[in-house]
């Protein structure tokens, strides 16, 4: 019986320790951490890992794991137009830096590449929609995956 993979936990963790050395080094560009989409934000800016899509390829003994929809949201409040896209900015050009700069990090075997940033909304709903404003990291690409590659034992 072949053992049990972890690329997915692997793949996760890498992201998330980038975004927590952020966190660390610019404690007021980004206050707060989420594995997952929370249900509200009590502390912006802050960060949550989103998708998670990923393909399975086969080849031989080899099975490659390409997240395709692997997202990183950005989320901070809208207070002033111009300060929050400058603090926006400022934090999207410093995890830039600090991706391209952990890159390449293996995790399973394979690379994971930030390779689109996408200005969106985040709207919450319930009550009163709450609308924020958000940049969703996107990584893995046709011309740069994020992958792990697994062998059979």
């Amino acid at each position: 019986m072949a053992a049990n993979t972890t690329a997915r936990a692997d793949v996760v963790a890498k992201v998330k320790a980038v975004l927590v050395a952020r966190k660390a080094a610019s404690p007021t560009l980004l206050r707060a951490i989420y594995n997952a989409r929370p249900g509200s934000f009590p502390e912006t800016p802050c960060a949550y890992i989103a998708g998670r899509s990923e393909t399975i390829n086969y080849t031989g003994q080899v099975r490659q794991r390409v997240f395709t929809g692997l997202e990183v949201v950005i989320v901070d409040t809208l207070i002033d137009a111009i300060e929050t896209e400058d603090r926006m900015d400022v934090l999207i050009d410093l995890l830039v830096d600090d991706f391209w700069n952990a890159t390449p990090f293996y995790a399973g075997g394979g690379q994971v590449l930030l390779g689109s940033i996408t200005d969106a909304d985040v709207v919450l709903t319930g009550e009163q929609a709450v609308t924020y404003r958000g940049a969703v990291l996107g990584f893995g690409n046709p011309a740069n995956p994020t992958f792990a590659a697994e062998g059979r034992p």
